[in-house]
């Protein structure tokens, strides 16, 4: 069992993988309003299920399938296909604290919960994969 928390310095996706139980706790007094807390704990649900932080100005993190490439190369590899058929998938520069790598859109809940309404398409098409690989049939 994991326990994530606000003040924890390692990355929930190095953290958990769908393949493990996660237990996720937001701490409510970090939040103003239940929207934040509500987009907060979608973050944290995000990392839960292999998401990486997407944001440039946080602490540096492995970068990793299947949101945050090291390379264009990569990104190509992962999501390439999308861009340019849906129009808010791109190459954007920066991710997992680092401005040298490359992430799917401009706003996402793994970018800034506070500002982004959704996951982007790349990482909300990720997240039906997993969790339809996830229904016991």
């Amino acid at each position: 069992m994991i326990i994530l928390d606000y003040n924890g310095n390692n990355t929930c996706a190095e953290l958990s993988a769908i393949d493990k139980i996660s237990l996720i706790i937001v701490g409510r007094r970090r939040y103003l309003s239940n929207d934040e807390f509500i987009k907060g704990f979608l973050h944290e649900l995000g990392h839960s299920l292999g998401l990486r932080d997407e944001c440039i100005h946080c602490a540096k993190v492995e970068l990793g399938y299947p949101n945050c490439a090291p390379t264009k190369e990569l990104a190509r590899q992962w999501w390439g296909a999308f861009a340019g058929e849906v129009p808010t998938v791109d190459f954007v520069n920066g991710c997992c604290g680092t401005y040298d790598c490359v992430r799917p859109s401009i706003a996402s809940l793994m970018n800034d919960a506070d500002k982004a309404s959704d996951y982007g398409y790349v990482d909300e098409a990720y997240l039906r994969r997993e969790f339809e690989r996830m229904i016991v049939k």
